[in-house]
């Protein structure tokens, strides 16, 4: 009760984590695959547990994260801005002299909602409600609006660490440990850097059901609308759009925060 955040991270990584390390034990196959996944909701058990623990209402709690009766343009904001920064960071990626293959777009396009759905259900949207719903609002109450996000930044990033070990190359030993570190380092800024977003769209429209949309939207866009070929995202381009991605998210969160003077748009 004197912690709650603590007791939050530390229940959250320890069911994640649990099950993550359960599905690469189980190495291929139908376990694996419910491991991989069942640890997406760490987060969301977490808060509830640490709600419970605090005599507070769950059912009241989990309620209270759909708002949804808001302006269009809140909606046209979670759709829009996840695609906005692919665009930018593919042409940064054509500008440095790379090609990217339209003939990718027709499929990919297709199968976008599908994915949208399912990415906000049990592919990272499922996470928002502990990490929005309670990590967030709890450490604002002590902390400023930066320093509340920072924390829950890294708190969030290295709670992925994990899933590195799901690549069949990291496993095998493929993956060079300074690549391996560049790749860690990259995703660790991005992470961090992509919970500042959220912050303010919490802070200003208090709903988690938008977060959820703009955490399904993001993984969305970079799963399909990078239009270059796995092989070779697998190569010598994967690198170079980790890197142009991560400095197009973390250009736009200066202005973000240039624009609010740091408060994230929650009210003096």
């Amino acid at each position: 009760m004197r912690h709650p955040f603590l007791a939050f991270v530390t229940t959250a990584y320890a069911l994640s984590w649990s099950a993550w390390i359960f599905g690469f034990w189980q190495g291929e196959g139908p376990l694996a695959t419910l491991g991989h996944y069942a640890g997406g909701f760490g987060p969301l058990l977490a808060a509830l547990i640490v709600t419970i623990a605090l005599g507070r209402d769950p059912w009241a709690w989990f309620k209270g994260l759909f708002k949804w009766r808001l302006g269009l343009g809140w909606y046209l904001f979670v759709l829009g801005f996840p695609v906005l920064l692919v665009a930018i960071a593919s042409a940064l990626f054509v500008a440095l002299g790379h090609s990217i293959d339209f003939s990718l777009a027709p499929a990919r396009l297709a199968s976008y909602a599908p994915l949208f759905v399912f990415m906000a259900l049990i592919g990272g949207g499922n996470e928002e409600p502990g990490w929005r719903g309670f990590g967030l609002p709890t450490l604002q109450e002590t902390l400023t609006p930066f320093r509340a996000t920072l924390l829950l930044g890294l708190v969030w990033a290295f709670w992925h660490f994990p899933l590195l070990w799901g690549d069949p190359a990291v496993r095998a030993g493929e993956v060079p440990v300074s690549a391996l570190g560049v790749q860690v380092g990259f995703l660790l800024v991005s992470i961090t850097a992509h919970a500042f977003w959220y912050t303010w769209l919490i802070n200003r429209t208090g709903s988690v059901f938008l977060c959820i949309l703009l955490h399904a939207g993001y993984n969305t866009s970079n799963g399909l609308l990078v239009l270059v070929s796995e092989a070779d995202m697998a190569g010598d381009a994967g690198g170079v759009l980790l890197a142009l991605m991560t400095a197009v998210v973390l250009g736009s969160v200066l202005v973000l925060l240039a624009a609010t003077r740091g408060r994230l748009g929650k009210p003096a």
